[in-house]
């Protein structure tokens, strides 16, 4: 297994979400289905985390 870095993007109605995260994978699919579980766990806990880094234009 290889550590990869897994970059999500989902486009909203409002806006666009992106979710970036390390994970072990053996192929590119397992990587991305391996981020998606992580990031559903992390809204499972959402009141646990703030943003904390911002950019404005």
């Amino acid at each position: 297994m290889a550590k990869r870095k897994v970059t999500l993007q989902s486009t909203m109605k409002r806006g666009t979400f992106y979710w970036v995260c390390d994970v072990n994978a053996e192929s590119d699919d397992e990587a991305v289905v391996a981020a998606e579980n992580l990031f559903a766990n992390e809204m499972e806990n959402s009141e646990d985390w703030t943003f904390t880094d911002y950019n404005v234009e």
